[in-house]
């Protein structure tokens, strides 16, 4: 059976994916293709160059990486992604998405057109960081004579590109809405952007076969990078108590 993995944008949320590929490798499950969007299309990138779910959270979290995210000081955003990109070449430097051992698409929004674009063919680390590129916090990426933006924007669960080429779709959501302070106006500005994300996630969610979303990641700060042990743990946990060769068996 051909499965197809759905893995959304959230954030250091994003880092549960993580968890539950943990999980799904114990379980022996097998996955065939991966879409992903923003943070969910970094674990696809590395997941499917054939690093494992440890190797790619110390990764994420490594003091390179963190500080790759320079301040941009541009009247954009606040960080610009490029050395980010270098960051990663290390550990992709084929950086081709023919080349990744498992079949790999991801997600950005074109901010000019106000269209969402697939990408799954030539370079790989651009896609992936335009993907990432939440707006007003990540200048916009150019690529391809595009400007390309978060692709949670508009899609945040990609399901599209799997239908018709799995027999079964299985999605790792990691926005669970929760009750976070929204006590000041970045705080707000934050939980108004979920919830938008969100809203454009709900029918796509139906399209998937099984969908895991650990209901503890709602209480978690999408961009507080200290609990990325913490969201880790949930993740792989909350997998752990599905039995998922049932559920794919029974299908």
């Amino acid at each position: 059976m051909k499965i197809g993995l759905v893995l959304s944008g959230g954030g250091v949320r994003g880092i549960a994916h993580l968890g539950v590929l943990k999980s799904l490798q114990e379980q022996g499950i097998e996955i065939s293709m991966i879409s992903g969007c923003s943070a969910g299309s970094i674990v696809g990138a590395m997941f499917g160059a054939g690093y494992s779910p440890e190797h790619i959270l110390e990764i994420v979290v490594s003091t390179t990486t963190l500080r790759a995210m320079r301040p941009a000081f541009s009247r954009l955003a606040l960080l610009k992604l490029d050395k980010i990109e270098n960051a990663y070449l290390k550990y992709i430097p084929h950086n081709s998405f023919e080349k990744l051992k498992i079949p790999l698409i991801v997600n950005a929004t074109d901010i000019e057109n106000g269209e969402n674009i697939f990408f799954d063919k030539g370079e790989l680390l651009k896609p992936v960081l335009a993907s990432c590129c939440v707006p007003g916090l990540f200048e916009p990426i150019k690529f391809q004579e595009k400007t390309f933006v978060d692709g949670g924007v508009l899609n945040n669960m990609p399901v599209e590109p799997l239908e018709g080429k799995c027999d079964f779709i299985l999605g790792s959501h990691c926005n669970p809405i929760g009750k976070l302070a929204h006590n000041s106006m970045p705080s707000i500005l934050q939980k108004s952007l979920f919830l938008a994300i969100n809203n454009n996630s709900r029918h796509r969610l139906n399209k998937c076969n099984y969908v895991i979303e650990p209901p503890a990641l709602s209480r978690i700060d999408p961009f507080n990078v200290r609990k990325a042990q913490e969201i880790f743990k949930i993740g792989y946990e909350f997998t752990q108590q599905i039995d998922m060769q049932k559920i794919i068996n029974s299908f």
